[in-house]
């Protein structure tokens, strides 16, 4: 998980501003129409926002559009590295990757919408769909599990 302190300026005034107003990645992204896992990657630094996202999250979060735009234009391209690969599998490292690039978001929207806690792998089912488009066809990888919340004692 990246530290607050590690992350571009933009980042970090913008998890200030969501942390201060009690908001959510699904609601923050629902306003900027995108994907709340996309959202909380942007965030984090891992995700480019276009003009119109930082306009629209400096209104939503009564943020200096100007400031945001050159906090994002200083901070470079976003931060892509991935924990070094177990496979080249063409077919396997593509999911590791995601999962190694996404994971401070995807953790985060699971903290949000579950609460603190583990996700379980001894449990965890996975289905893999074929998702036909014009162009030939994508593939959906689904993953469930139980979720644990961590207890207080």
């Amino acid at each position: 998980m990246n530290s607050i302190e590690l992350l571009p300026p933009a980042c970090a005034r913008l998890l200030h501003e969501k942390a201060r107003r009690k908001l959510s990645f699904a609601q923050i992204a629902d306003q900027l129409g995108h994907d709340e896992v996309w959202t909380a990657a942007l965030f984090y630094g891992r995700a480019t926002p276009s003009l119109k996202d930082i306009h629209l999250l400096a209104d939503m979060l009564n943020l200096s559009p100007e400031t945001l735009e050159e906090d994002f234009r200083m901070a470079g391209p976003p931060t892509r590295e991935v924990i070094a690969s177990t496979t080249t599998d063409p077919v396997v490292h593509p999911f590791q990757e995601a999962i190694s690039l996404y994971a401070p978001a995807i953790r985060t929207v699971i903290v949000e919408k579950l609460g603190d806690g583990a996700v379980d792998t001894s449990s965890m089912k996975v289905r893999v769909e074929k998702v036909p488009r014009r162009k030939g066809n994508d593939v959906r990888l689904i993953l469930e599990s139980g979720f644990a919340p961590f207890q207080s004692w």
